[in-house]
């Protein structure tokens, strides 16, 4: 779904912020991974402008993208079973 794929089963908003949120989240875990490599390696110490953005910005990006694409989730969740009652209603008429 994400950059052209898969087409999306669903056709909503919040498709785009829960998959742009997922990818975000993705890449700031791989940077998060990359600077705890380099501080197990020794090339990274604390007070250093690396550390102190795995701590400081780079948590707080983590934070907030995890809450995006879990509200992202949840609204997907919730708008496929309000389409899932539609039809229903619909078939049962």
């Amino acid at each position: 779904m994400l950059l052209g794929h898969e087409p999306s089963p669903l056709q909503s908003p919040y498709l785009g912020l829960q998959e742009v949120a997922t990818a975000y989240l993705a890449r700031a875990y791989e940077l998060d991974m990359l600077i705890h490599h380099a501080e197990d390696s020794g090339e990274v110490r604390r007070g250093t402008p690396y550390y102190r953005i795995r701590t400081g910005v780079l948590r707080t990006f983590i934070d907030m993208a995890r809450k995006l694409a879990d509200l992202g989730s949840r609204r997907l969740t919730q708008e496929d079973l309000i389409t899932r009652q539609r039809r229903d209603l619909g078939d049962a008429q």
